[in-house]
């Protein structure tokens, strides 16, 4: 409650009750099906076809074969018969795919320092190559090159600049620039702390032959920041000394006695060649050897040509590592990638787990997944189980390829189960094959067969967006595109027989060609309510579209004021729904109802148990199937 505690005008917004509820999308597909390429068991939204070849590899090749790819068919059906978008999911069996991947290694002694690896298994990962290269206007950054060869040729697919290596927290570091951006490589930096060596080095000291003149000179050692006094005595070398003699006494003067700063207590000096190396004891990227004298006659320094003031080398650990990686950077190919196995029960369970969590799907497509092998029904059946549990999606089930259907015991020996949210397509069609050329490649089939749940799912999405829902799927204006014929031609003769039992045929109609003409479920007898597929998805969209739309009741004070609002705001989505032409009825009355009360829905026990209880009903349209023209002949009058 809003406090006056002064005098003054006071606005206040009062809430007018109108919550309104939208509809759900009722034409988003999904399709689980096995291909070669994309995230495994992952649904990925799409809204084109070339999506779906740039993530999932299209349409597979698979050559000789009658059949062509159940996934990418039907994949590439739908959006071409009006599908707009789908959820896809790869599916294969666990474990039986391998990434592709190939490193980057120092030749030195054949360490890796980069791992790429393709972003999901499959053969595809081992076309690509990648190309590393150092800036050479910019020390310590990298340009990432991934493409493909085309013969000889390197077809770049994606590029990344001005990478870094060591410091994973920069923004551009490789790791997290290129991980979080690219479509087909992972990089992963392994050990490479090794390299990370604060190093100074002198320059060719072949010519010096007597080292008995470093006596008495000095010269100061700074190991990470920690200043060490080489001090060589007056008698410390003879005209016998070596090079590595001088190496041993710079490594122990520096090192000292013992001190809490590593770098300096496992501090080196070796000599390689003619050259000695000093390096840090620590591996970081910050790590720095740094020699300086007192640029005098006593300055060591000079003699051993160490120092930048003396032309030598001084590197920090990041240093060394780019000069490492400048050295060795070049092409990597990729390879070890395979495809994997057909997905088994356990891999469509887990999918159809996972479907729990994405609402918004309402086309259930199982393309490869055919009512044929016991297997294969199993499947089939966990998802009808998954669209009952979810009471938000329809599974449209592809009939066994090869078996014709004429009659009705034809139709139950395949033993279909009656159920309200499974519907069947009959029967499949013949579809161009893209991979048949008469010249290039006429050793394969010009045409293919392809299942028909691409196709109706397709064209279920284009009638909901033309005319709504509640139009059954069916008629001559679901002329189907990229049909170039069906496999068994039905006739009325046929369709007498399938019809009944809720099988819905393909049938090329004169002047039309291929068309829907069937809108059933499965449960066509066993529950002759729900036998027609546009009422069935109208309740769906009204549960769903309630369910989502009335969410803010819960927790509100159970009375007259909620069950008001509530019958005001599903009311009001029902009469638009009316007025769209989705009921029956010439009035509101005779087309919908919504009851909410005390006494009328609701007793005091179930307020008392916290509960609401809302009752909608709605007068469907149903389709009309069989249009009956009676003709009666006019008899002349006496």
């Amino acid at each position: 409650m809003p406090t006056y505690l002064h005098p003054g005008v006071y606005v206040e917004e009062i809430p007018s009750g109108s919550k309104p509820i939208e509809g759900v999308s009722t034409s988003t597909a999904a399709f689980v099906g096995f291909t070669t390429k994309g995230p495994v068991a992952e649904p990925t939204l799409l809204f084109k076809w070339s999506d779906y070849e740039e993530q999932f590899g299209g349409i597979l090749d698979l050559g000789k074969l009658a059949t062509g790819d159940p996934m990418g068919f039907a994949v590439y059906s739908f959006f071409q018969n009006g599908g707009t978008a789908a959820y896809i999911v790869r599916a294969i069996l666990a474990g039986s795919a391998d990434t592709a991947e190939g490193f980057l290694v120092n030749p030195a002694d054949s360490t890796q320092i980069l791992r790429f690896s393709a972003v999901n298994p499959g053969e595809w990962g081992s076309e690509l190559r990648i190309r590393f290269e150092a800036k050479t206007d910019a020390p310590g950054y990298y340009t990432l090159k991934v493409g493909v060869m085309d013969g000889s040729e390197f077809k770049e697919r994606e590029r990344f600049s001005d990478l870094t290596v060591v410091d994973d927290s920069a923004p551009d570091y490789i790791e997290s620039k290129v991980n979080d951006a690219s479509t087909l490589i992972n990089v992963e930096m392994q050990d490479v702390s090794q390299y990370l060596l604060g190093v100074s080095i002198s320059r060719d000291l072949a010519a010096v032959a007597d080292f008995s003149v470093l006596n008495s000179r000095t010269m100061t050692v700074t190991v990470d920041g920690t200043a060490r006094a080489v001090n060589f005595g007056a008698s410390e070398f003879s005209v016998a000394s070596t090079l590595a003699d001088v190496a041993g006494s710079i490594q122990t003067l520096v090192r000292g006695s013992v001190v809490a700063n590593p770098a300096v207590r496992d501090f080196t000096c070796a000599v390689e060649g003619s050259q000695l190396v000093l390096t840090s004891g620590t591996r970081l990227i910050t790590s720095s050897v740094v020699v300086t004298g007192p640029g005098d006659a006593t300055d060591a320094s000079t003699v051993l040509l160490l120092g930048l003031v003396n032309e030598g080398t001084q590197r920090t650990g990041q240093q060394s590592l780019d000069a490492l990686l400048s050295g060795i950077a070049g092409q990597v190919s990729l390879a070890g990638g395979t495809n994997g196995s057909l997905p088994d029960q356990d891999a469509y369970d887990d999918i159809f787990a996972a479907f729990e969590k994405v609402r918004d799907i309402s086309i259930l497509c199982l393309p490869g997944q055919t009512w044929d092998t016991t297997s294969e029904q199993a499947v089939i059946d966990a998802a009808v189980a998954h669209a009952e549990k979810m009471k938000s999606r329809m599974v449209i089930i592809d009939p066994p390829q090869g078996v014709e259907l004429k009659t009705e015991k034809a139709v139950n020996d395949l033993g279909f189960k009656p159920k309200t949210y499974s519907v069947v397509y009959y029967p499949w069609v013949k579809v161009a094959n893209p991979f048949y050329s008469a010249e290039k490649n006429p050793g394969v089939p010009s045409t293919l067969l392809v299942a028909p749940s691409g196709l109706a799912a397709g064209m279920w999405a284009k009638i909901d967006g033309r005319r709504g829902v509640w139009k059954a799927p069916a008629g001559v204006e679901t002329s189907l595109l990229g049909v170039a014929g069906i496999q068994y031609p039905v006739e009325d003769g046929e369709q007498d027989s399938l019809n009944p039992l809720g099988v819905n045929c393909l049938r090329k109609m004169p002047g039309y060609g291929p068309v829907i003409w069937g809108s059933r479920t499965l449960a066509t007898k066993a529950d002759p309510e729900w036998r027609y597929v546009p009422i069935r998805r109208t309740a769906i969209m009204i549960e769903q579209s309630i369910y989502n739309g009335i969410q803010w009741a819960v927790f509100e004070p159970n009375n007259h004021n909620l069950w008001a609002s509530l019958r005001a705001n599903i009311g009001s989505f029902m009469d638009g729904l009316f007025r769209a032409g989705a009921f029956q009825g010439e009035k509101a009355n005779d087309a919908y109802f919504v009851r909410c009360g005390l006494g009328d829905t609701m007793n005091q026990g179930d307020i008392d148990r916290g509960q609401v209880i809302v009752i909608v009903g709605f007068a469907p349209l149903k389709p009309a199937e069989f249009v009956i023209v009676r003709i009666q002949q006019k008899v002349a009058e006496q």
